[in-house]
């Protein structure tokens, strides 16, 4: 991997008003009912909830779902209360208050190598449902220029603070080559909030490079922002079910983090909840 030289700015998003794994303010919480109707610390299924937004039908079956399956829980209710506790910014079911951020989300090396790749695919504008391994290569042109770009071959390398997307093209000029576009994007511990920084070329032959420059670096950042958004969107919902955003990303040795955000709500009367 290679430091970057000149910079240039994405915003990924905008940093959240309220700490990683801050409750829900919206009333979504430990289920508070009559004795025997659910144990003690299951969720509460959502319903309307005065001065609120309505939730979605995807947030209450969720909800449902989550609490269902935690009454199932083999375990006495004091042990049952302990492992809620400790996962439960982690459970799925648990909607997050719009302009409200959920608990981090990380993953490890191992998965980002999953994860990236199919990642990859989206971002090519392909549909994985309609293909089958291998991904096929995309061929992209500009006049009379020509860059085959294998799709399959995408994949990432993590640094401190760094995420590295290889894109391994094919042209008359080069024959094979690996492209690298690599974007800096603060690490746990001093996170950048949802910004991410790049070089203005990325790294690779100069046939290549100067001649591909935006579209290598668009589709590079597309695939990374299709990753942290499936992270972020497999971590919930918010009140009204629409998937969560990512509202900051980070990297180490140890993977990549993203801190979902439950989307800001414009209510009548140009209020925002």
């Amino acid at each position: 991997m290679t430091n970057p030289r000149r910079p240039r700015s994405t915003r990924r998003g905008k940093q959240a008003n309220t700490p990683p794994g801050s409750t829900d303010p919206s009333g979504v919480g430990p289920f508070d009912g009559p004795p025997g109707t659910a144990p003690p610390g299951t969720p509460a299924p959502p319903g309307t909830i005065p001065g609120k937004v309505i939730p979605g039908p995807s947030t209450v079956a969720g909800a449902w779902t989550t609490a269902t399956a935690l009454q199932k829980l083999d375990v006495d209710p004091q042990t049952k209360a302990r492992i809620i506790k400790s996962l439960g910014p982690l459970l799925p079911g648990l909607p997050i208050a719009s302009g409200t951020a959920g608990a981090d989300r990380n993953l490890p090396p191992q998965a980002i190598s999953a994860l990236i790749p199919s990642a990859a695919v989206v971002a090519a504008g392909l549909d994985p449902a309609t293909i089958t391994p291998p991904t096929p290569n995309t061929l992209w042109q500009n006049g009379d220029q020509q860059l085959l770009v294998r799709v399959s071959g995408v994949h990432a390398n993590l640094g401190n603070g760094l995420i590295e997307i290889v894109v391994p093209v094919t042209c008359d000029q080069t024959g094979d080559v690996d492209i690298s576009v690599s974007f800096v994007t603060g690490t746990p511990d001093q996170p950048a909030g949802g910004i991410a920084t790049t070089e203005d070329h990325p790294r690779g032959p100069a046939v290549v490079v100067e001649n591909w420059a935006e579209p290598l670096i668009a589709y590079a950042w597309q695939t990374l922002v299709m990753a942290t958004s499936a992270m972020s969107s497999a971590a919930g919902s918010d009140v009204t079910g629409r998937d969560l955003v990512t509202a900051m990303l980070s990297v180490n040795a140890d993977g990549l983090t993203v801190t979902p955000m439950g989307r800001h709500t414009f209510l009548a009367g140009g209020a925002i909840q």
